[in-house]
């Protein structure tokens, strides 16, 4: 009988991996998991926990009400309003030589802030991480906020879950997840975003927005991997995501949830949630399951149309080093371009802090200057260790399909 993992190999397409597999075929769910993070670093977990259909219709419904909403309702919001990088950030411009105009609403749980955002004896991980949301009027948009927090748990639920099952797939001891990954007192960071199609960029400029997105390096197109997060999960609603497989190819992620008539150029899998590999799991696995360079391809999105997703991003405790499992710091060896003695705390920080620069001009900027080189460099060896691992799974699946 052929499995998944048996059949000729597609690399043009991400697996699946059914979660219901997970109780009544463990076996079959274990060789999958491993497979797709192994050979890809992405995947699509069908019949995900608490994300069917229904509930990210309803989702889908709540987040496009709010990035539909006239912008002075949504600047109420607005990111810098606070230092905890929660709220509302404007569109990107479209004349800036970017190939994404995109607005986007952080979130995370709702918690009081450990100290003073500028009390400098305090980690800068304590002083920026932790604090409350930035939410808009609720009396205009009521099932908001509640969405959010409904969101947030089922996210939060899941990521642990399918954590733990990650360690479980490497052979190591899933007591080794919680060590990191504390349920009751998580860090994380989540996003909804929202893609504008290529009409916001001017006409003149459509041509230079596809030249950028035929190139498989351009530094113009938002192509990263995830450094931070241990994996991060992702519902879409519309084609835009893309993904390297094996070396020096895009390839097209699916939509998990219909919210418009016509077709898309992308399977859609209902009740599923894209899954990809952090840079955390690239070091604590010691590259057996590594991240993977991927963008989303404004070019890809349906004309007259925009792209909703809700990325979320689990995020390990940040004191002290990152140990690969089953090892110990004597025998790290600093894999998947992760050193060890790294402040992670101020790592994760300024990553915060480069994305969204509106919140560091006026609550970070000095922290910013201090730190940021040192986290270019850190971020770049990461994701040449990430382009290495690319090439060296696009090298096994050449010899597999010879």
């Amino acid at each position: 009988m052929q499995t998944k993992t048996d059949k000729k190999i597609d690399i043009l397409e991400l697996p699946t991996v059914d979660w219901l597999d997970r109780e009544s075929n463990p076996e079959q769910f274990f060789k999958d998991l491993s497979y797709a993070l192994s050979e890809y670093g992405f995947m699509v977990l069908a019949n995900a926990p608490g994300l069917s259909d229904d509930f990210q219709q309803h989702a889908f419904r709540e987040v496009r009400a709010f990035f539909d909403s006239p912008m002075d309702l949504k600047k109420t919001a607005h990111i810098s309003n606070t230092p905890y990088f929660r709220g509302y950030s404007l569109p990107t411009p479209a004349d800036r030589g970017h190939g994404q105009v995109i607005e986007a609403f952080q979130y995370g749980f709702e918690q009081d802030p450990l100290c003073d955002y500028d009390d400098k004896t305090q980690p800068i991980q304590n002083r920026l991480f932790r604090g409350p949301n930035t939410w808009p009027d609720d009396q205009s948009l009521p099932g908001f906020r509640p969405l959010i927090d409904d969101l947030n748990d089922r996210y939060h639920r899941l990521t642990h879950e399918l954590g733990e099952a990650i360690v479980e797939s490497l052979g190591e001891d899933v007591t080794a997840f919680r060590e990191y990954f504390d349920f009751k007192n998580p860090d994380l960071a989540a996003s909804l975003n929202h893609n504008y199609s290529l009409e916001a960029f001017a006409e003149k400029d459509r041509a230079n927005v596809h030249k950028e997105y035929k190139k498989f390096e351009s530094d113009k197109v938002g192509a990263h991997i995830d450094g931070p997060p241990f994996i991060a999960l992702l519902i879409n609603d519309r084609p835009g995501l893309q993904v390297v497989a094996g070396e020096g190819q895009w390839i097209n992620a699916p939509v998990t949830c219909r919210t418009a008539e016509g077709n898309y150029d992308v399977p859609v899998i209902p009740g599923s949630v894209i899954v990809n590999t952090g840079g955390t799991l690239m070091h604590l696995s010691e590259g057996r399951y590594s991240a993977t360079l991927h963008r989303v391809n404004t070019t890809l999105i349906p004309e007259g149309e925009t792209r909703v997703s809700m990325p979320y991003f689990l995020l390990p405790k940040m004191e002290g080093d990152l140990v690969p499992f089953g090892k110990s710091e004597a025998d790290t060896l600093g894999a998947g371009g992760y050193e060890l003695g790294r402040d992670r705390g101020a790592n994760a920080s300024v990553n915060r802090m480069g994305t969204f620069p509106q919140v560091t001009r006026r609550w970070w900027a000095e922290e910013y200057a201090e730190l940021r080189q040192k986290q270019r460099d850190e971020v770049e060896a990461e994701t040449q260790a990430a382009f290495k691992l690319a090439k060296e799974r696009g090298e096994r699946f050449k010899s597999k399909l010879d």
